[in-house]
């Protein structure tokens, strides 16, 4: 389970880098400016950590290849990719502290119950997995969300988004905890091939 998490945060860590730079050249001004380049930086600061994880549990960096039993691993990224194209401030604000809310708890639970189970956990994943959220970023966060409010966002779409993103989330955690599985309905289902 370690390196299904670590490599799908590195999967993860991409495709937020690239939806952070969106969200900064369609919001420009701040303070959501300020929250989109924050996080940039925080992500950037992030990777060295999440590769040192990666060469001590030997994981390969390049992320699971695409295939319908990969699904969970690509559902946060395309949902981050999506926000970062369609939601509005106050939308994106609340897609990224819900996810910061959700996602470092859930971390720190998980190393502490791998200490409880008496797991020999690498100190290179406790360092970087046993970390409080970020106050600082999911107050800016909040900031925005209001600010976004303020200027004519939609209250119900942003906790739209911030359900969306939740439930991409979740595929994380599904993929990390029990590896590639079926897709859960037929959507999205590649053809049969034709014989």
């Amino acid at each position: 389970m370690l390196c299904r998490l670590v490599q799908a945060d590195l999967l993860c860590l991409r495709a937020e880098t690239v939806a952070y730079a969106t969200l900064l050249a369609r919001f420009p001004d701040a303070p959501s400016s300020e929250l989109f380049i924050r996080l940039n930086d925080a992500l950037r600061s992030r990777l060295p950590e999440l590769e040192r994880c990666a060469d001590v549990l030997s994981v390969n960096r390049s992320g699971p290849p695409y295939q319908p039993r990969t699904f969970d691993a690509f559902a946060f990224p395309g949902t981050v990719s999506w926000v970062a194209l369609h939601a509005d401030r106050a939308a994106a604000a609340l897609a990224i502290h819900t996810d910061f809310a959700a996602y470092f708890p859930l971390c720190q639970e998980l190393v502490r119950l791998l200490d409880a189970s008496g797991t020999d956990v690498p100190e290179e994943f406790r360092r970087c997995y046993d970390t409080p959220p970020p106050s600082e970023l999911l107050d800016l966060a909040a900031e925005v969300v209001e600010d976004g409010l303020r200027h004519g966002d939609a209250a119900d779409t942003a906790t739209a988004v911030a359900d969306l993103l939740r439930a991409g989330l979740d595929g994380f955690w599904q993929f990390a905890a029990h590896g590639p599985s079926a897709l859960r309905s037929g959507a999205g289902s590649p053809a049969p091939a034709a014989g």
